[in-house]
């Protein structure tokens, strides 16, 4: 039974500048970022600098600190900006890239979406960005229609493949609480609800199948152990349609946190890995690792050591933190 290394990891506006001029292409602004074929990405990689370079060089560090073979990865600008991130910032820490870059563009007003790196042949993607609230038979929250999308960036789904067998991962970044938690809660149901659907339409038993849903879903059903509600992730687990990893592999909630907001000094578990009931049943113990050593020293709660050259606000790594986890799985054979 093969095992993957699997993170996910909110990059924090992962984005770039383009000198469009010494590109030499007519249009270059339009034809360098609309980009959604890897061979193109690494074509144009060159015009392209990262914004942020030392924040960029944390988040890289971050990154392969997990040691992940597999990363779902949120607030990426476009695939050229994964491209070049994968090419000249992973590749220096860690040796070598990652070399498998999947993203497709969102629907974010910002022009951040969801991609995902890998080192394991990505055999099958697609994006469900266009994916609206008729199609899917999901009841619009208020102020929308059943024609609008239903995800604010995307629900990319993934068939990666190791040692001849597929496993597959729905990569997720749902609706912000800009605007307070209350008042966005139903758009976030609204997107578990969704996601919960593509799920159903691609297994015929979901219960039975193995995938991951991951990402950063922006809400949390506690904080350090006590009760936030209401929050908009029932349709996930509410049930046990899906099995949130780290509540179960880490025994202290003080312990679960990825996200510190400082506007009110709050430590929240923003981020998730959710299991099909099977793959947990494969993975009774697994341990899940959160990667703090690029947060910013403001995030106080953390005492451990860091990376050199975070600040008390900046450069870090990400608001976020990375979270990974060794699975377990039996998959389904790959294509001849």
């Amino acid at each position: 039974m093969p095992d993957i290394r699997l993170a996910t990891f909110n990059c924090e506006n992962l984005m770039m500048r383009c000198d469009f001029a010494r590109s030499g292409l007519a249009n270059a602004r339009r034809k360098l970022t609309d980009v959604d074929d890897a061979l193109v990405a690494e074509q144009v990689d060159a015009v392209f600098d990262v914004l942020s370079e030392d924040d960029r060089t944390l988040t890289a560090q971050a990154l392969v600190a997990t040691k992940a073979e597999v990363c779902a990865l949120q607030e990426v600008e476009n695939l050229v900006t994964l491209t070049a991130f994968d090419n000249r910032y992973v590749g220096r820490w860690a040796g070598k890239p990652f070399g498998e870059r999947v993203l497709h563009e969102g629907n974010d007003s910002r022009g951040i979406d969801v991609g995902l790196l890998s080192s394991l042949t990505v055999a099958f993607q697609r994006s469900h960005a266009r994916a609206t609230f008729g199609r899917l038979g999901i009841h619009p929250p208020k102020g929308a229609s059943v024609n609008d999308y239903v995800f604010r960036r995307d629900c990319l789904e993934v068939d990666v493949e190791k040692d001849g067998r597929l496993l597959t991962l729905f990569v997720c970044h749902f609706k912000s609480m800009h605007g307070g938690r209350k008042r966005t809660v139903a758009m976030r149901e609204a997107e578990a609800q969704a996601v919960r659907r593509i799920v159903s339409q691609r297994f015929d038993d979901p219960a039975k199948a193995e995938w991951v849903i991951l990402g950063d879903f922006n809400d949390y059903w506690e904080v350090d152990g006590r009760p936030a509600r209401p929050h908009g992730l029932g349709a996930l687990v509410g049930d046990g349609f899906a099995i949130d990893l780290a509540s179960r592999a880490i025994a202290d909630p003080y312990d679960r946190w990825t996200h510190h907001y400082s506007g009110d000094d709050t430590y929240g578990a923003l981020d998730h890995i959710f299991l099909s009931p099977t793959l947990a049943a494969l993975n009774p113990a697994a341990r899940v690792e959160i990667v703090r050593a690029g947060s910013p020293y403001r995030a106080a709660r953390y005492d451990g050591a860091r990376f050199p050259g975070v600040g008390w606000i900046t450069p870090k790594a990400s608001d976020h933190c990375p979270m990974v986890a060794t699975l377990k799985f039996e998959g389904r054979p790959a294509a001849p």
